[in-house]
């Protein structure tokens, strides 16, 4: 059976982390887990349980930093497949080893990509167009594992692995992300963006999901309304196929052209 490894980047994720570990445990074989400085008992938790093979402290904000930090903390650990998700993520409660395990046993898949969605509270989950058009991309990932593989590092907004070539499936795995359901701790997060980006202020206020249409969680995966609504959110995702390829063309323009004119400048001197 294929070596799964989770990794974890966490600061004060009391609120979570009984709900989470209960989540991830029946899931994968490891967990690896860097801590950015927890002061309200979540290390602590972590470390006491038993599928927490490895953790580290560090201190002051910087994801990419800690990111490729418990990268090479799972990589000591030998897997044959890695997973990231936050500490406020949660898969839906039907999944279960054996779906993962199917998913791994493809051997010309390197990549799977899983949908979030942004509740609001307990039971609903928003529905807005924009949200919606959000929830239709697949911006959680699993990967086989790589020497390739890295975090970019950046002090903040290093969301995803790079450098992991080959086939990417996306899938219909769902997950929770409830880190907008406590206002206590969208005010502490938007806090600390704010100190190191603080000309993002609108993208701060949109994570309290203000006058967002309501939609209600239904946990039952073959329930024909949790169907429907997969299928309208790999339509919204092929709606976006064109301007998604006319941005990717125009990004590898760019970088062909400043690197054109990097080496024109280098002969010139």
């Amino acid at each position: 059976m294929p070596k799964l490894i989770v990794m974890l980047r966490v600061k004060d994720g009391i609120f979570f982390v009984d709900e989470w570990l209960e989540n991830v445990e029946k899931l994968v074989d490891e967990i690896v887990v860097v801590d950015n400085g927890s002061t309200d008992g979540t290390y602590e938790v972590l470390k006491a349980h038993p599928k927490v093979v490895d953790i580290v402290r560090t201190e002051g904000f910087n994801e990419g930093r800690d990111k490729n930090l418990v990268y090479a903390m799972a990589r000591k650990r030998n897997p044959d497949w890695c997973l990231w998700i936050d500490i406020d993520e949660i898969f839906e409660p039907e999944l279960t080893r054996a779906d993962f395990d199917r998913l791994m046993e493809r051997k010309v898949v390197n990549k799977y990509g899983f949908r979030r969605f942004h509740f609001i509270d307990r039971e609903y989950f928003a529905g807005s167009k924009s949200r919606l058009h959000y929830s239709s991309g697949h911006d959680r990932l699993m990967w086989r594992e790589s020497a390739k593989g890295y975090f970019e590092d950046f002090i903040i907004d290093s969301p995803n692995v790079k450098g992991i070539k080959g086939l990417r499936i996306n899938t219909d795995f769902r997950l929770k992300h409830l880190g907008y359901i406590n206002k206590d701790i969208v005010d502490k997060k938007a806090e600390i963006y704010r100190a190191i980006i603080p000309e993002k202020e609108g993208t701060f206020q949109e994570m309290y999901l203000r006058n967002e249409r309501k939609i209600k969680w239904i946990d039952k995966r073959s329930s024909l309304k949790v169907r429907k609504l997969n299928w309208l959110l790999t339509y919204l995702r092929f709606t976006t196929l064109l301007p998604r390829g006319i941005n990717k063309a125009v990004s590898i323009i760019k970088k062909v052209l400043k690197k054109t004119h990097l080496q024109k400048t280098v002969k010139a001197k």
